[in-house]
């Protein structure tokens, strides 16, 4: 498998980030007054002294924007093609070029509750995508924002599509403190993903909207509202089928800038014979050619991030964000970043064609915000909810040697034995699962295996074990093996469970790794280096705001 020791990941975690990662665990489990006594001492690490204070007045709307899937090097990969929106923030904002999750499982719902909520999921406890949930004796599936007592609007007849709600995150988020500031505060937070869209939305927003693939129509829950708004309906009726009439996906790459990817065609992405531009939908979908198939084909293409950012200008005009005397939140979410990402791979022509798409949308929105909110009376915050792993062929063109793709069902056939025997052997929780972890260990099936009770009690083993801790949650199991209480770490650079394409859900730096920019009022533009965390981003955002926020966060505001 890949590299056997900590590797690369770790050099990119420097002593600093360990310490301040293990004294906030540590922290939040420590009574009140004892964390009092400690946070007057040498444990703090306080903020950096090069970012200044704000002033001046409030912004009327604060965004949050998140690019699924954007790794921390691919702005400056692309940058130079970069004419609008990413172009605006790394001239305008403050551009943080090192910062990272501080948790394990990097997927897109523990990413987007993180960065709204300001905790580690280990707090929030949005540990997954979806994960199994103890029930007395017994362990049932659990989708990240799944909640079968909150039917879909417009859908409570259809026993195949489940209710959604935020009712597994734990911890409010910005634009609930913003409402409990001003409960006439607007907050709209809209996706092509339910589980970047609810999230973001925190626990008590009014307006949150989703796409549902196969109608191409965005939705909401009754836990939102038990009948969608008119402007939303004349939106879906009237807009969306021409967003999504376009049956070819052309590549917006100039020339001048097609060396910055790297070749459009490889058999290890998407199906192996897709893998060039154009992309057409009735090629790619030959055996299904009916309607509902292309809605879906063009869900996890551009026209989705087009439809999100058409739907939030609409939103905009219709509820005056930003242009009442309430400061208005509006959350964005846009993630085809992610689902070609995955097919693709973050160095492909597709994921760049896309980057360059973002870009003209939100150059577009921005000055549209300028126009209709005004210059300097509106702030952007824009992050990602995870990055992402080279794909293993390209890693070994590019000089890793030891990146594999791993097949799920052969490292299955390794572990059930091993886990069987333990369960035979007989012995306590705790007993059972240090022997499952060290017969992993010794047998190399993986680099490292955690168990729960390592995690939760004592030192960490290693600063991985800091991010596994920060993902860990009672009674929530990621995966078949977190069960029995064990997690574990496969090696640097591994693909697992995938034939083509790339995945992330790694405690790599890779995987960790995103951007944080801040643009408009309030903000010096600049850049740093300094290390700073996703959990800061919602701080930050209130504090520009002038929004106060809860003081048992993992993050600080960097403002």
């Amino acid at each position: 498998m890949g590299c056997a020791g900590v590797g690369k990941g770790d050099d990119r975690f420097s002593d600093e980030r360990a310490i301040r990662l293990f004294m906030n665990t540590v922290y939040h489990r420590l009574p009140r007054a004892l964390a009092a006594v400690l946070a007057l001492g040498a444990f703090v690490i306080p903020p950096p002294a090069e970012l200044s204070a704000q002033g001046g007045q409030p912004p009327k709307l604060v965004v949050a924007i998140a690019i699924d899937q954007l790794r921390g090097d691919l702005l400056e990969r692309y940058g130079p093609a970069f004419t609008g929106g990413f172009r605006r923030l790394l001239d305008d904002g403050r551009y943080f070029t090192q910062a990272s999750h501080a948790h394990a499982r990097t997927a897109t719902a523990p990413g987007h509750a993180t960065l709204t909520t300001g905790v580690y999921p280990s707090r929030h406890g949005v540990i997954a995508n979806s994960w199994q949930q103890r029930n007395g004796m017994q362990w049932q599936y659990m989708y990240a924002v799944g909640d079968a007592d909150s039917p879909i609007v417009g859908f409570e007849d259809e026993p195949l599509l489940e209710g959604r709600s935020p009712r597994n995150l734990l911890r409010e988020g910005l634009p609930d403190w913003m409402g409990a500031v001003d409960e006439s505060a607007r907050r709209v937070s809209i996706s092509r993903k339910d589980r970047a869209a609810i999230p973001m939305g925190g626990r008590n927003s009014e307006d949150v909207y989703w796409l549902l693939p196969e109608v191409a129509q965005f939705i909401t829950s009754t836990h939102y509202r038990d009948r969608y708004p008119g402007w939303l309906r004349g939106f879906n009726e009237e807009v969306m089928p021409g967003i999504f009439g376009d049956q070819v996906w052309e590549s917006l790459i100039p020339e001048e800038f097609a060396h910055f990817a790297r070749a459009d065609s490889a058999d290890y992405e998407f199906d192996g014979v897709h893998t060039t531009f154009p992309h057409v939908s009735k090629e790619e979908n030959a055996a299904d050619t009916s309607l509902v198939q292309h809605y879906v084909w063009g869900s996890d293409r551009p026209a989705a991030d087009n439809a999100v950012m058409a739907l939030a200008e609409v939103a905009l005009y219709e509820l005056e964000l930003g242009q009442r005397d309430e400061t208005d939140y509006l959350a964005l979410s846009l993630s085809v970043t992610d689902r070609m990402g995955h097919q693709h791979g973050p160095f492909s022509p597709e994921v760049f064609s896309i980057l360059l798409n973002v870009d003209r949308l939100l150059g577009d929105f921005f000055v549209l915000l300028d126009e209709e909110v005004g210059e300097g009376r509106w702030v952007v915050g824009l992050s990602a909810d995870h990055g992402v792993a080279t794909m293993p062929e390209y890693a070994r063109e590019l000089g890793n040697p030891e990146a594999e793709r791993i097949q799920r069902d052969s490292l299955l056939q390794q572990m059930n034995p091993i886990i069987t025997e333990a369960l035979q052997a007989g012995g306590s929780p705790l007993v059972v699962s240090e022997r499952i972890a060290g017969e992993i260990e010794a047998t190399g099936v993986a680099t490292r295996a955690y168990t729960h009770h390592s995690l939760t009690r004592g030192a960490p083993a290693d600063s991985f074990a800091v991010l596994y801790r920060n993902s860990y949650f009672p009674g929530r199991a990621w995966d078949t093996l977190s069960r029995w209480e064990v997690d574990l770490r496969y090696g640097e650079g591994d693909n697992v469970g995938h034939r083509t394409g790339t995945n992330h859900e790694t405690a790599y730096w890779y995987d960790r790794w995103v951007p944080m920019i801040f643009m408009g009022a309030g903000v010096t533009p600049g850049v740093s280096d300094i290390p700073v965390y996703t959990v800061d981003f919602a701080p930050t955002l209130a504090g520009l705001a002038f929004i106060p926020f809860p003081d048992d966060l993992d993050g600080r505001r960097l403002f």
